[in-house]
């Protein structure tokens, strides 16, 4: 019995070192070889691209010395080459004052000249005087998500540098699509292109929100901007125009889509208001309604799109913002609550910034509104803002700012607001209608 019960204990033992070798086995060589494998293809698509990957350069033309930089790729032996709208707007925008050109990897200088944008995928194409090799071939389909890719570019101003990490797919809370890579894009990459394992282009560098999560934008959009420019045939004459008529599409597209939906709502206090509109349209709220010490109930709930379109480093368009605020107290009397109530409406400002030198002063109109009651209840009286300040160049583009409050009531109060960057006057119209027949206190 003894012996048969120490083979039984045996076996576990056994079975065990077994186990613990062939661990062993997989930490001594198999880890390696799968790390081996990436360094080498990340070395091996540095070496066969790292010439047609070039620093682009903004130049002030006084000084001759950078202002800013980032990154491009050649897409034709012609010497067209991609890179990032916001790399180049300050010469889009400045021509006077700044020239464009690239740097290779052998450390050839030479100029470019801006021949096309697209400024709502922050695209831009220049040209080259002479050819350039090699072209880098765009990926004629998504990869799948999970698979490993390398972002290549001029971080920093430190070189040429090749930055692992994992295509995630097309990003669901963007209107605009932008793919999700897992590695860290940093400045002056910005513009360089992300490769498959095959040397294929799959995005364009384009941001970063840090800690691995950045974005790119996929190729499908680059490849559209390179097929108008050759069935063009020559560079864009006018590139504010071009701008202009981006945006104008963009938008229409956009608010077409949002005035077509039936809009989804949700109650705040005794009021019902916009709940999110589409994937790309996130909401978040809170009261204070576990404090002692508050005088009044103040919950809120703050609604925004996903998307800025990028104009310059100070002017940001394409933005939609909702806020909604329910306030009411048993604590204060009339005239606190409506110094209070008068200070948070007075307190509203654009949800997107621009200088004076982008937009002209906003105009307003305010009225007072009755509004229907549904509950067969006496109307509601508010007080409605409507601001709207052009686009310089521009100029059939706003901002639009809404504000409504009701006004009737010496307890209690609701308050809704709304920016629109970049829309149509007849679109801005259109869509204050609609969030005046939702966003109501019945």
């Amino acid at each position: 019995m003894s012996t048969d019960k120490n083979s039984q204990q045996g076996q576990p033992i056994r079975l065990i070192g077994f186990l613990i070798a062939c661990l062993l086995s997989v930490f001594l060589t198999g880890w390696p070889t799968l790390g081996f494998t990436q360094s080498d293809s990340a070395r091996t698509l540095f070496a066969d691209n790292k010439a047609g990957i070039l620093q682009v350069r903004i130049i002030d033309i006084t000084s001759g010395s950078k202002s800013a930089i980032g990154s491009g790729f050649v897409v034709s032996d012609t010497g067209l080459i991609a890179t990032n709208y916001h790399v180049v707007q300050m010469a889009a925008s400045k021509p006077e004052q700044y020239r464009i050109e690239y740097l290779s990897a052998t450390g050839e200088a030479n100029s470019l000249t801006l021949v096309d944008v697209d400024v709502i995928n922050d695209l831009a194409l220049v040209q080259a005087s002479g050819p350039l090799t090699p072209v880098l071939p765009l990926a004629a389909a998504e990869p799948p998500i999970g698979v490993p890719v390398y972002a290549l570019g001029n971080p920093l101003d430190l070189g040429l540098t090749v930055v692992p990490g994992t295509y995630n797919g097309i990003n669901q809370t963007s209107y605009h699509p932008r793919v999700h890579f897992t590695g860290s894009l940093n400045s002056g990459m910005s513009g360089g292109p992300t490769l498959n394992q095959a040397g294929q282009v799959v995005g364009i560098n384009v941001s970063t929100a840090g800690n691995q999560v950045s974005f790119l934008v996929p190729v499908t959009a680059l490849q559209h901007l390179i097929a108008e420019h050759q069935l063009r045939g020559h560079a864009v004459d006018n590139i504010p125009q071009r701008i202009g008529q981006q945006l104008m599409l963009d938008q229409d597209k956009k608010f077409s889509q949002l005035l077509a939906l039936d809009w989804p709502t949700i109650a705040l206090g005794e009021a019902t208001v916009v709940n999110e509109l589409s994937p790309f349209f996130r909401c978040w709220g809170g009261s204070n309604s576990s404090s002692e010490k508050a005088q009044l109930l103040n919950a809120d709930r703050t609604c925004r799109s996903e998307d800025n379109i990028y104009l310059n480093e100070k002017f940001n368009s394409g933005v939609i913002e909702h806020q909604f605020f329910w306030l009411e107290t048993n604590k204060l009397n009339s005239l606190q609550f409506y110094a209070y109530y008068k200070r948070l409406f007075n307190d509203f400002a654009p949800g997107n910034k621009a200088r004076e030198k982008d937009v002209g002063d906003y105009q307003c109109d305010t009225e007072f509104v009755a509004v229907d009651n549904v509950n067969a209840e006496p109307e509601r009286k508010t007080k409605a803002v409507f601001c709207a300040r052009a686009y310089k160049d521009y100029p059939q583009l706003y901002d639009v700012l809404f504000l409504q409050g009701s006004v009737d009531d010496s307890r209690a109060a609701f308050l809704s607001h709304f920016t629109l960057a970049g829309v149509s006057r007849e679109n801005a119209k259109a869509y204050a209608r609609k969030f005046m027949e939702v966003a109501q206190w019945r």
